[in-house]
């Protein structure tokens, strides 16, 4: 994948000195949250942390860390699988370790991918990888947000927003998804990624224009749940 304006808008908003986590020293009681950046964006949870800021004004007791991985358009393949092996890998080791806590999965573009990947299982030309263990995905998840994704398809009862075209990477495997009740995935006509658009600041305008929501949606599950 090119690098195009439009990551490069997005990139453009994110301070220069990320916050990598707010990560409790005990259990989260609210939502622990586990955030994957974009494409290009400096390590840390990325431009999506506005949504997670949100979410911890909502939900006391709710802290967030970022998922380390490369985040590179060069080698993308690499850099979105490596994503996926930290994601899951995060969301194991937390469980294990606070297994009544629930967890929402946040992500922005190759980072969206990266929790799409973690829900539903990796796409062709991956890295080969399972969804995560339906356990934890029916017991601790309790909502994924993905802006933007890549691998987006239409159609699907978690879509948000006025796509109407598939993205870049054709996801074969969205019958078997994990977690379709409690995942939102925003994608807007003319995004360069989720929608195969030519629009390069919608790929940027989720956030601003669906945080607010994506807060709300998150913590109106965390209550269900609790």
């Amino acid at each position: 994948m090119k690098i195009t304006s439009a990551l490069i808008v997005l990139a453009s908003v994110v301070s220069a000195a990320p916050v990598v986590e707010e990560r409790q020293a005990a259990c989260a009681t609210g939502v622990h949250m586990i955030i994957a950046r974009a494409s290009g964006e400096a390590v840390g949870p990325g431009f999506i942390n506005a949504v997670a800021t949100r979410v911890k004004s909502a939900v006391p007791g709710s802290d967030f860390e970022a998922v380390s991985y490369p985040a590179t358009l060069d080698n993308y393949q690499s850099s979105q699988s490596q994503g996926v092996a930290a994601m899951k890998k995060l969301i194991t080791s937390y469980v294990t370790r606070c297994p009544n806590t629930k967890i929402a999965l946040l992500g922005y573009s190759q980072g969206a991918h990266v929790a799409a990947d973690v829900m539903c299982g990796s796409l062709s030309g991956f890295t080969a990888s399972t969804q995560i263990s339906s356990a934890i995905a029916s017991k601790n998840i309790i909502a994924v947000i993905e802006m933007g994704d890549p691998s987006h398809i239409v159609g699907q009862v978690y879509d948000v927003g006025t796509s109407k075209k598939n993205g870049i990477f054709l996801r074969t495997n969205a019958a078997t998804c994990l977690g379709k009740t409690y995942t939102q995935n925003y994608c807007d006509t003319g995004d360069t990624y989720c929608d195969q658009g030519n629009i390069a600041s919608v790929h940027s305008s989720y956030v601003s224009k669906y945080g607010s929501a994506a807060a709300a949606y998150i913590a109106a599950k965390f209550k269900a749940a609790a």
